[in-house]
């Protein structure tokens, strides 16, 4: 790799955005991670600050996102999302929803790594009420880990589910964050199965009816995560183009978190739900260098 090293930092000095991409895109996340680190070793200097003094705009943002690890990139996502006065509530619930315990593990190790802070603390303190809560156990990692579930088990969940909800005036809150939050992903999705089998009713629906804020949307993202992480994904990413102008950042995060995990199931929902090619619509509203990298990564 020490050939492509050379090359990338030539390339950087003569700001030779082209062979930049080339680059980038010849190699998975893990390999760039691994060119990041030879960097250092090799020129004694950070990759990612080379970056910043060469790069500039939505360009290099990408460059530098990719070339971080996944639990890297998240913990920054963390850190962005509270940085300032107030937080991005949308984001923190996103890493916390669509990463396993194991990825949060890690982004708290990262978190602690790169700004010297807890990450529980932090999110604690940029939160309140029942979605302190929720938040507070996904990130401690006390979700279940039964990946058998009992079916007269769940179907009896399902149960107080709808009593707690649907089938009662007002909503019994804790009912519905006892089960989200400590059932384990498989008994939650055999949980929802029962629930629409017996009620006729999908549990999003129930969610949609019955809570608001942000609590109603950590617990529908929740759900996403079960049934189909790639539908809420190509929503986001039209969410971020529709209309003037582009979101930008949402855009980039849902492209890099993504492409190498399920880019080719969200283009696939993108034209089923909007009847356009997503590559097509991104390009429609990006350009440059910019365009050519995010092109790259929603290859297949």
């Amino acid at each position: 790799m020490s050939e492509e090293v050379d090359k990338l930092e030539q390339a950087l000095k003569a700001k030779d955005e082209n062979t930049l991409i080339e680059i980038t895109l010849s190699h998975k996340n893990a390999e760039r991670v691994k060119l990041r680190e030879e960097y250092k070793t090799k020129f004694n200097r950070e990759l990612l600050e080379d970056f910043e003094k060469y790069l500039k705009s939505d360009f290099l943002k990408v460059m530098k996102a990719v070339y971080r690890s996944p639990a890297e990139y998240d913990a920054e996502l963390f850190y962005l999302a509270m940085k300032g006065i107030g937080s991005d509530k949308s984001m923190i619930t996103e890493l916390l929803c669509f990463r396993s315990p194991e990825r949060i593990e890690e982004i708290k190790q990262k978190f602690k790594e790169m700004y010297k802070k807890d990450l529980v603390e932090e999110v604690m303190d940029e939160t309140s009420g029942e979605y302190k809560k929720i938040a507070e156990i996904l990130l401690k990692g006390q979700r279940g880990k039964n990946k058998e579930p009992d079916l007269e088990t769940c179907k009896k969940i399902a149960e107080e589910i709808y009593a707690a909800g649907e089938g009662k005036i007002g909503t019994n809150d804790a009912v519905f964050i006892k089960y989200f939050t400590e059932l384990s992903p498989e008994e939650l999705l055999l949980v929802c199965k029962e629930y629409e089998k017996n009620h006729k009713k999908h549990m999003l629906d129930t969610i949609e009816g019955e809570f608001s804020s942000h609590v109603k949307d950590l617990l529908k993202i929740i759900l996403y995560g079960l049934f189909s992480p790639a539908e809420y994904f190509a929503k986001q990413i039209y969410d971020s183009i529709a209309g003037v102008g582009t979101s930008d950042d949402k855009l980039i995060r849902c492209v890099v978190s993504r492409s190498e995990i399920d880019i080719g199931r969200i283009k696939k929902y993108y034209q089923k739900i909007f009847n356009k090619d997503m590559i097509t619509d991104i390009k429609g509203d990006i350009s440059g260098s910019y365009s050519t990298l995010m092109e790259g990564l929603m290859k297949d």
